[in-house]
């Protein structure tokens, strides 16, 4: 199995209620990072601190989930504000170094369709090729059950900036 497939057979059983365009942005974030996200910085730096706040009563549980290329969804659920700028500090660093390629994730998203193939995704291939006809390209926004289920709320960073953010 590649690392990959570990990864969204990792995310299917932890986020049951994972649509396709969920495993989408799971495989983009793989390929690309954060680096769809970088621009305003005051204002995204500013919405992070908010987001931050909105998450501060929420029970944390894992620190992060790792998305493979060493790459991880940083968790803001039970960080506090303080810590926004060494999170956005992190995403631009990552967006800096992490780079991805198109072909790259062209051939990761076959690699979910025999895994939807295989029944190994919390949904079926006709839901799988019914999203995909109407897959717009680029970076989705997660399914609204998805956010309904599992309250996303995270940064995309490298993995070795999260491991020195939870030291702080």
């Amino acid at each position: 199995m590649s690392e990959l497939t570990d990864i969204l057979l990792w995310h299917a059983a932890h986020y049951p209620s994972m649509q396709p365009q969920d495993a989408v942005k799971l495989i983009y974030q793989n390929e690309f990072g954060c680096e769809h996200l970088i621009g305003d910085s005051q204002g995204m730096l500013e919405f992070l601190k908010q987001e931050i706040e909105a998450n501060s009563d929420r029970h944390r549980g894992r620190p992060w989930d790792e998305l493979g290329s060493g790459l991880v969804r940083l968790h803001l659920a039970g960080l506090k504000p303080i810590q926004a700028e060494a999170i956005f500090d992190a995403m631009q660093q990552t967006a800096q170094l992490h780079q991805g390629r198109e072909v790259s994730f062209q051939m990761k998203l076959k690699e979910l369709e025999s895994l939807t193939q295989l029944g190994k995704m919390p949904f079926d291939e006709r839901t799988w090729k019914a999203w995909l006809t109407n897959y717009p390209g680029g970076s989705v926004h997660h399914s609204d059950i998805y956010r309904r289920q599992e309250h996303p709320a995270y940064r995309v960073i490298l993995q070795a900036y999260a491991i020195d953010l939870a030291r702080l």
